[in-house]
């Protein structure tokens, strides 16, 4: 059972007890936050009130979505609150040591300064008893050249190892202060943490366990997919990926990562209808003054060679756990893992897609010489698909990038997968003839007649046959002065349903039609405009 932050008033003035950690075990990350949930182990020797600190936790978890549930022990949630700290959340004890250690410290680093000072008085001493040897007088009177070079060259090698000494010293020192103060919270850019005192009744003496969880910005999921093509082009095999990033402060060290469909920050409350008032417009200027079943995936059945070694030689891998929760879905990773809050990319295989693949090549012989492999997929599984960016491989080449929508079982979509080499179009007008009403005619209308030919030709050296699929879009009259009749198609065109609807819509004609290695296939086309001969018709695309 969960407490919420809701329900901690009134126990700010209880005395915090010993300080506790608390063990990133489990992050659900939902697009755009994170769901965090630590566990910490918890005792008493006696039944009653007792209240820990726990933390450092990240300053910027949201504080509303604090939630504290009890795992095991015969311990009661009797409220918590939050307190935002400069520095390390730390116990009375700890930050006394600290305390302690951060005054000798400081005390070490004021002596090093002062010694530092005294060995720079002494070298000024030795420069003003080098000064007085002209004269004769001083520490180095009566003494050889020799004798003064060789005794200088001493001092100044020892003062020069002192000052080495100890400004090494100083730094080391000076570093050691800055860390205590950062911990304790004494500088100004000191990092901010949070902490968390839990107030506990304790039923009866021994350990407890108590989990706590909180929402970070910062973290987000998208799905994504792997579609390979087969060398041969006569295959195509569809992983789902899931990528993952976070930058939430505090690194998701060996934990359990489950990936939600869920978008807590949107919000559970429907929008309020609004009033709607219609008045006259006044400008700018003017208005400022007045989760429901677990479906895992299905183990694969044994192989010959895995009877034949036997299931004690024999481990499955781990597999992703997919949970339907009826209007939000859940994946969880196998094994724990490692997530720093770097920003980088971390991508883990959720499944291979069931999906039904039949791949085609598209052509439109008027717009390019080339043939695009394409796949129209129908999604089998149980589970929905999940709209991503889908990354097209041919073998081992990156081809592109593709998108791949939302699909539920039974939906179908259409993949560009590139481009077929073996396939060639060409394409070329073959007629173009203009025709005027004679002098002697009853009709002022003319006519623009235009006849096209395209020829595909399949290399021989194809892995094997191909369908294909070719469109081409004819002229619309949108104007009552102007006709447009199709002419001379051969073969004859599809007449299926989505055709007819192309035909109606924008004059579209389609084909399909297989092809063997080594084969040609001669597709023919045309249309006549009658217009007024006052007019010009010309063939503009949208």
């Amino acid at each position: 059972m969960w407490t919420s932050l809701a329900l901690a008033a009134l126990f700010g003035s209880l005395q915090t007890g010993p300080a506790v950690p608390a063990r990133m075990d489990r992050v659900t990350v939902y697009p755009g936050r994170a769901l965090v949930e630590r566990v910490a182990e918890v005792s008493s020797e006696t039944t009653g009130s007792v209240t820990f600190a726990i933390g450092p936790l990240p300053a910027r978890a949201i504080e509303t979505s604090f939630q504290v549930g009890v795992e095991s022990g015969s311990v009661v949630v009797q409220g918590f609150e939050l307190r935002l700290l400069a520095g390390e959340a730390l116990a009375a004890e700890e930050r006394r040591l600290l305390q302690e250690r951060l005054a000798e410290a400081r005390a070490r680093l004021d002596a090093v300064e002062a010694d530092r000072k005294v060995l720079a008085a002494r070298a000024q001493v030795l420069e003003r008893a080098l000064s007085g040897l002209a004269e004769g007088t001083g520490p180095f009177a009566g003494m050889s050249f020799d004798e003064v070079l060789v005794q200088t060259e001493r001092y100044q090698e020892d003062f020069a190892e002192e000052e080495l000494r100890l400004r090494r010293e100083e730094i080391e020192l000076r570093e050691r202060v800055a860390g205590l103060e950062d911990q304790l919270g004494g500088r100004p850019h000191a990092k901010k943490v949070r902490q968390l005192r839990l107030t506990l009744f304790f039923e009866r003496p021994g350990p407890a366990v108590v989990r706590l969880g909180y929402l970070v910005p910062g973290a987000d999921w998208t799905p994504s997919y792997d579609v390979r093509v087969a060398p041969d082009l006569t295959g195509v095999r569809v992983a789902q990926v899931a990528d993952v990033r976070q930058s939430t402060g505090e690194d998701w060290t060996d934990v359990e990562i489950l990936l939600s469909t869920a978008q807590p920050h949107v919000g559970l409350t429907p929008p309020d209808l609004p009033l709607r008032i219609v008045r006259p417009f006044l400008p700018p200027s003017l208005r400022a003054l007045g989760y429901a079943g677990t479906v895992d995936a299905a183990p694969a059945e044994a192989s010959g060679l895995e009877a034949e070694l036997g299931r004690a030689d024999f481990e499955a891998a781990p597999k992703v756990r997919f949970e339907d929760l009826g209007i939000t879905a859940q994946f969880a990773l196998p094994d724990r893992k490692t997530i720093l809050a770097n920003g980088e990319s971390h991508r883990f295989l959720l499944t291979e897609v069931p999906l039904e693949v039949s791949p085609y090549r598209y052509v439109v012989p008027s717009l390019s010489d080339r043939a695009y492999l394409r796949a129209d997929v129908t999604l089998n599984g149980d589970r929905p698909l999940l709209e991503g960016a889908a990354r097209i491989f041919l073998g081992p080449d990156y081809l592109g990038e593709s998108r791949i929508p939302s699909l539920k079982s039974g939906d179908s979509t259409t993949l560009d997968l590139g481009i077929d080499p073996n396939l060639s179009v060409e394409y070329e007008l073959v007629e173009e003839r203009k025709e005027r009403p004679g002098r002697f005619s009853f009709s002022s209308t003319a006519h623009l007649a235009r006849s096209f030919r395209a020829t595909l030709r399949l290399s021989a050296a194809a892995p094997s046959s191909v369908l294909v699929l070719a469109e081409e879009a004819l002229p619309i009259a949108r104007d009552d002065r102007l006709t447009v009749e199709v002419e001379g198609v051969q073969p004859k065109p599809l007449d299926d349903a989505e055709s007819q609807r192309l035909r109606e819509e924008r004059n579209v004609l389609r084909w399909r039609f297989s092809m063997a290695p080594g084969s040609t296939q001669v597709l023919r086309w045309g249309y006549d405009i009658g217009y007024d001969e006052d007019l010009v018709p010309v063939v503009v695309e949208e």
